[in-house]
């Protein structure tokens, strides 16, 4: 009887663990485009923020503004399915030196003009918001530069 009873505190034990493993979030390929005022922007981190449950994923645009999205665990390819805040960082503001001397501090926005609103740039404030659906994505995002 012992042994039956052991057995089965076993079996229920790593229960849990098995029923954990099929909670991981759907995830569906994506890529797309993104321009401003009809032209393709390089070097912009786009990020899907998934409103429900999921991993963030992000890309980075080349000079025809295309991206692909990864997981933030840089292995997983796509974007949790479900709808997701849209960020935009210009990285291309940074230029291409990252590293100043030992111990100096280094402005790398110094004389540069971000592209995009701060607004994009912010989880809390972006106006674009994407669903993601089963299967493969493609996710055309056009902005319009604000009028002065």
């Amino acid at each position: 009887m012992f042994v039956r009873c052991a057995a089965a505190m076993a079996l229920l034990a790593g229960l849990p663990a098995v029923v954990g493993c099929g909670n991981a979030p759907e995830m569906a390929s994506v890529e797309g485009t993104l321009k401003l005022d009809g032209k393709p922007l390089d070097k912009i981190q786009v990020e899907f923020w998934p409103e429900s449950d999921g991993p963030r994923s992000m890309g980075v645009t080349d000079d025809k503004g295309h991206f692909v999205l990864t997981s933030d665990d840089g292995k997983t390819p796509g974007a949790a399915v479900g709808s997701h805040k849209v960020v935009l960082r210009d990285v291309g503001v940074l230029g291409d030196k990252f590293l100043g001397r030992a111990g100096e501090d280094v402005d790398m926005t110094e004389g540069r003009t971000p592209r995009l609103s701060s607004d994009y740039g912010d989880s809390q404030k972006t106006p674009l918001t994407k669903e993601v659906t089963s299967g493969k994505c493609v996710i055309e995002l056009n902005l319009t530069s604000p009028t002065p």
